[in-house]
């Protein structure tokens, strides 16, 4: 991986892509959703890509909560229920960084 995954993606860029391309993976993200995911995005600098963890959830036995973390690092992105809303998540955020990293 690139030391230039380190550098944050632009707020602006981050807004109006992420949500487009969440989309395009199957999760249509909110705008407070898309709010609260890039106020926790600009404290995750990194060089890792980002992945999904599963944490027992709040809900009962059995429940399950999904967190997009980058690498091995304890803050999240982004947390969800849905397995496949975090998935897509992640798989944007990865995208938009491998954009930004190859110069588009």
């Amino acid at each position: 991986m690139s030391a230039s995954r380190e550098a944050l993606i632009a707020p602006d860029i981050l807004a109006s892509r992420l949500g487009a391309l969440a989309d395009v993976r199957g999760a249509l993200l909110s705008a407070d959703e898309l709010s609260a995911l890039g106020e926790a995005y600009a404290r995750c600098r990194g060089k890792d890509h980002w992945d999904v963890r599963a944490y027992a959830g709040s809900e009962g036995a059995g429940a399950r909560e999904y967190r997009v973390i980058r690498g091995t690092g304890v803050q999240d992105v982004y947390r969800s229920r849905d397995r496949e809303r975090a998935d897509a998540v992640r798989t944007a955020l990865n995208d938009l960084e491998s954009e930004a990293s190859a110069g588009g």
